[in-house]
């Protein structure tokens, strides 16, 4: 069963009351999988498919970017298109534009500051692919990057340069960009529109599969920290890092494991960390366990703690750093959880589940930062599909 009938079969899908003190309209969240791209409407109480696109339009858009008032990027990871639609919210459309031609598999996007440019990741071929987006009609591939480092030593996973993610940094001038295949963090600079390669941090876990990373904090001019986590050995690692003007340097401070002591995966063998992300304050980091082979996946809270620096002096103390400590691990109401996000007001975490049990659903977020489960609003993966088509990305676009 695919998608065609979405709308129709979705409004009748059970959800839960969940508690929520926010006067705000209704939130719409983007939705993309295999075959699937699709607006929902979320009222506190439930999920409402108004519109989507599905078929070999749609492709496998694991990954999109929004760009008001109503453009949506759209990857399809199993072939070299990037795509764009327009999203009519009026009449409750997703109508097909144009695809850009790019490196094959690509499976992150990215906007620069002013979202005249948009940032690509291939996870297939390790390039980079940088697009000038000023045309609302069109998309011009205007340059090409290649991660070429080192490989890992996993050689199932880490046979070739796996570009799988591109983060803007708070200056709003570099991308962290995670190489899964060779162990490291490329920073790429837009500065005058150069987009070079001009920082290459190698992560000190050899193997461990630089998935996606975030900055921290979030709203600064400038970073202090960047928290990776990686696939391949379900650890955060944890760096400070340096402007130096021409770029920007890691130095690793902590490494964890993606799950808390007394609740590890039943199957270390196929365990993939998945997403992770930092609360709007800088108190809360969550991250995604998959493939764990437990009943569920699970959705692990951190807590970020100040750690006051050493040395220095009286006039000038050292700069302080970050520790993360976990928290609490709960459920995420199905199978592979591959992407979240926070709403805009962060009062809500969204969530997929790309292969077994709620597609869509929505935890409560405490002012702590505390997610709860009790009252979540879900649609079911077999809403979107057969087993394994469920969502894969979500993002609040309203």
């Amino acid at each position: 069963m695919r998608v065609s009938s979405l709308i129709a079969m979705a409004a009748t899908a059970s959800a839960a009351v969940i508690a929520r003190q926010d006067t705000s309209p209704s939130a719409k969240v983007l939705l993309g999988g295999s075959q699937n791209i699709a607006v929902a409407e979320y009222n506190g109480k439930e999920f409402k498919i108004t519109a989507n696109v599905s078929g070999a339009d749609a492709g496998a858009a694991s990954w999109m970017a929004f760009k008001e008032p109503n453009l949506i990027y759209a990857v399809d990871e199993n072939s070299n298109f990037t795509r764009l639609f327009k999203y009519d919210a009026s009449a409750n459309k997703i109508e097909y534009v144009t695809n850009g031609t790019g490196a094959l598999g690509v499976v992150s996007l990215a906007f620069n500051a002013d979202k005249t440019r948009l940032v690509g990741t291939s996870y297939s071929e390790g390039k980079i692919d940088i697009w000038d987006i000023t045309s609302e009609k069109e998309m011009k591939l205007v340059k090409q990057l290649q991660s070429n480092d080192t490989l890992g030593p996993n050689a199932e996973r880490q046979d070739a340069n796996r570009a799988h993610q591109a983060i803007l940094d708070p200056s709003g001038r570099f991308f962290a960009v995670s190489d899964l295949g060779s162990d490291t963090v490329l920073i790429v600079d837009s500065k005058d529109d150069a987009y070079e390669i001009v920082t290459r941090n190698k992560v000190p876990a050899a193997g461990c599969g630089p998935r996606h990373g975030v900055w921290y904090p979030a709203k600064a001019k400038q970073a202090t920290h960047f928290i990776l986590a990686c696939e391949l050995t379900n650890q955060l690692q944890v760096f400070s890092v340096s402007y130096d003007g021409t770029g920007v340097a890691f130095t690793r401070t902590q490494e964890l494991s993606t799950y808390g002591a007394a609740f590890p995966p039943a199957n270390v063998t196929t365990a993939a960390a998945g997403e992770v992300i930092v609360s709007g304050d800088g108190k809360d980091v969550y991250v995604s366990n998959r493939l764990t082979g437990n009943d569920t996946d699970s959705i692990a809270h951190f807590k970020v703690k100040q750690v006051a620096g050493q040395g220095g002096s009286p006039c000038k103390p050292a700069p302080g750093g970050i520790e993360l400590e976990f928290f609490e691990s709960l459920s995420s109401g199905g199978a592979v959880p591959r992407m979240f996000s926070l709403s805009t007001d962060e009062k809500i975490l969204f969530s997929t589940n790309q292969n077994a049990g709620a597609g869509l659903i929505a935890f409560n977020r405490e002012d702590a930062g505390k997610l709860t489960v009790s009252s979540a609003a879900t649609i079911p993966v077999s809403k979107f599909g057969d087993v394994g088509f469920g969502p894969q990305f979500v993002q609040q676009i309203a």
